[in-house]
Order: C-alpha cells, then structure tokens, then sequence
C-alpha cells in the first residue's frame, strides 16, 4: 500500500505544479462536488425539472452519504492524505495545502466523487431520455464525465485523497446511481420516511459504537486535522462524520413532512411552464443559501449536531412546499392584476 501512496504523492505534486494560479478554479469544482450541494443545488435543480426527478435525487444523496461514512468506518485501514504528513512525504514534494484539505471526515472512497456521482446519475439519463437523436445524446454524458473527472482531480491536487480513492467512490457512485433509482420510495408513507430517519442516526450509531467497542478510534481524522491543519479555521464543523449523518437523517425526515403535506398534493396537481419553474428553482436556491448563512453554534457538540438535523430537514419543506406556494401566490397576484 505505501506504493500506492507514494505514487498518489507524486501525481498531487506533478498536478500542483502543472496547475499553478488555478487554486480558486479547483477548489470551486471541489465544491460542485460537496455532499452539502445536493441538498442545496442538484435537489432544487432536478426538482425543477421532474418532481420525480428531485425526490430521486434527493433520495439518493440521502442513502449514499450515509453508506460512504460506513464504508470509511470500515475501511479504518485506508487512510487519506494526511498519511503523507506522519510518513514525512508531504515536506519532501513541497505540496502546498489548501483550505478543503482539512477535512475530518476523509478517507476511502471519496464522498465527493460517490455520493455526488450517484446523485448525479438520475439527472444525466433524465437528460439523455429527453434529448434528440443524434449527437445531443451524448452531450449529458460528456458534462457528467467531465464534471466527474474535474472533482476527482480536484481532490487529488488539493491533497484531500489519494487516487485510488476517487476512482473507488467514481465507481461506487456510478453502480450506486444506476442500481438505486429503482428503490426510491415516491409512494411510501410518512412512517416509513420518520423510520428511516431513525435508522440513519442510530444505525451509524450503533456501528460507531460497535468499533469504539472493539478500540478502534473512528475519531482519528479529527486528531489528525487538528495536529497537522495548517490553520484551525479551515477544520470546519460540517465536514465532521456526525455532520454527515445529521444530514442525511434531517433530510429524509423534512422529505417525508414534504411529500405528506396536504399543500404538496394540491401544488403537485398543477403543472407549472418554464417560467414557474425558473422561479422556483431560482427562489429555492435563494433560500436554501440564506438558511445555510445562519451559523450555528459549535459548542456543545450535541446542540450543533440537533440544529443542523433540524436544518437540512427544512431544505425539502423549502424546495418541494414554500417556493411552489409563494410562486402560485405571486402568479395568482399577477393574474388579478391584469383582470
């Protein structure tokens, strides 16, 4: 394995130097791959063009987030680039960090490139299946691979992951987004999402637990960034593994309040045109920005964590129930108007 370090080493430093001026550009493309960005960006965006679309999306980003924090845990072994400080190969190449390395949820495979691939997937094929014959069928397909291999680069360059772990979660992301769809449940009723809420919060629990139990420190990627991080504003909060769980749990909550609303089934009924749907995507974004804005409270751990549980459960309420509302009202208002 420390082949494959090493030779992850190299190609971040080979990137590094071949790629010099380009930091804001790629940390920009690190962040179209955040976890975060499907409930904030992709969710809305698919939303906006298929409610079904935008469950599934959603849906998916939910399960996949909590599988990769699993899959980490299990994979205690597999290290990310911190592995390059304690083996003395970071000095050696002159790597430069970067703010995004300093995450506390790393390791193998990438939650960028598999939980934002898998996400991702519904929306190329809902592309592709509306796109005309001949060479626009391909075009979703190119912006999906380009997009893919830009975040994986990305996370190489700013020493975030070694190789092998991008292409692990590219991998993982693409047979998770072809095989998931399939099991979205549009139709299920609120117990079912409130249960699965549950399940997402105790069941990481009880595997953290599990491996605490057997002396394995689940914790060390947070030891790691506060001893080697350049800076100690840059080990945000929200990179934590709990903030992850807290996620995806508030968000299959929110999504199952959402979708057994009373409003969603009158507002669901109506199709809205082009125009509507610009509105609504673009007012969602807005809000799901401004909410995101609000900072919480780092301390205690247990209070930070319940906040952001409760806010990723109102970013489906916000997209799938308030925009849609207040876009009717203000048509109805235009519509009075010019009568």
């Amino acid at each position: 394995m420390d082949e494959v370090h090493t030779a992850g080493v190299v190609l971040a430093g080979y990137l590094q130097e071949h790629l010099p001026g380009s930091e804001d550009f790629w940390l920009w493309v690190t962040y179209l791959g955040d976890p975060g960005c499907i409930s904030l960006l992709y969710f809305p965006l698919a939303y906006a063009l298929q409610h079904k679309l935008g469950v599934t999306v959603l849906w998916l980003g939910i399960i996949c987030e909590w599988l990769n924090l699993v899959f980490k845990w299990l994979l205690f072994g597999e290290r990310p680039f911190w592995w390059v400080h304690a083996s003395g190969l970071f000095d050696s190449h002159n790597l430069k960090q970067f703010p995004s390395t300093c995450e506390t949820g790393p390791g193998s495979p990438s939650g960028h490139c598999m939980i934002t691939g898998a996400a991702l997937w519904p929306i190329m094929m809902f592309c592709i299946n509306r796109s005309q014959r001949g060479m626009e069928r391909f075009v979703p397909l190119i912006l999906y691979i380009l997009l893919m291999v830009g975040i994986a680069v990305s996370r190489v360059l700013i020493l975030a992951h070694f190789p092998h772990q991008v292409l692990a979660g590219i991998l993982t992301g693409v047979l998770l987004g072809h095989i998931l769809p399939r099991s979205v449940p549009h139709d299920h009723g609120f117990g079912f999402f409130a249960l699965a809420s549950l399940f997402l919060l105790f069941g990481a629990l009880l595997v953290y637990w599990g491996m605490s139990a057997l002396r394995m420190d689940l914790s060390w990627s947070i030891h790691l960034a506060n001893k080697w991080c350049s800076k100690s504003e840059w080990i945000r909060p929200e990179t934590r593994p709990f903030s992850s769980v807290t996620r995806s749990a508030g968000n299959a909550l929110g999504l199952g309040f959402a979708l057994h609303c009373p409003l969603y089934h009158r507002m669901d009924a109506v199709t809205l045109g082009h125009r509507e749907r610009g509105i609504c995507l673009l007012l969602s974004i807005l809000f799901l920005r401004l909410q995101q804005s609000l900072p919480l409270p780092i301390t205690p751990p247990l209070l930070y964590y319940l906040l952001n549980f409760l806010r990723y459960s109102l970013c489906p309420i916000v997209v799938i129930i308030l925009v849609p509302y207040i876009t009717r009202r203000l048509n109805s208002v235009n519509t009075h108007k010019r009568d």
